[in-house]
């Protein structure tokens, strides 16, 4: 008896699994290659047209580098070694240390929004001029 009940619960858990098998298929996956854009190339233009998380993850990456020397700095201190950090990571730390990233991200956007002229120029030259230049200056 036991098994003529067991027996239409099999098949159905059979026809399940195989018709979600059968669902779960996709069609061939179609590799995007990444759009490669050289950091030298880094204007308004390519800053506009790129995904605020790409803007994010950019920042985020030239933090790393900056933590990275600084981390690197103050083990050669602790090593007695006279290091300084280099003056972009020294600016970057006095200019923008309270700055988050959306809302460096923000600034940026702003900058080229109100000088579509000079949006040939590079992230990193918009950044040290109208953000690190200034605020060193005022140190």
């Amino acid at each position: 008896m036991m098994q003529k009940s067991f027996k239409p619960a099999a098949m159905m858990l059979a026809l399940a699994l195989v018709t979600g098998v059968i669902g779960c298929r996709r069609g061939p996956e179609i590799p995007v290659a990444p759009v490669q854009t050289p950091v030298a190339s880094l204007n308004g233009f390519v800053w506009e047209t790129s995904a605020p998380q790409s803007k994010l993850d950019f920042l985020l990456g030239v933090e790393c580098a900056l933590a990275m020397e600084s981390a690197l700095a103050e083990a050669a201190r602790n090593k007695g070694e006279s290091v300084q950090l280099s003056l972009f990571a020294n600016g970057w730390q006095i200019a923008l240390r309270d700055t988050t990233r959306p809302e460096l991200v923000r600034r940026i956007d702003e900058f080229y929004y109100n000088h579509p002229e000079q949006k040939n120029r590079h992230v990193f030259d918009v950044i040290w001029t109208e953000m690190v230049g200034p605020a060193m200056s005022g140190k």
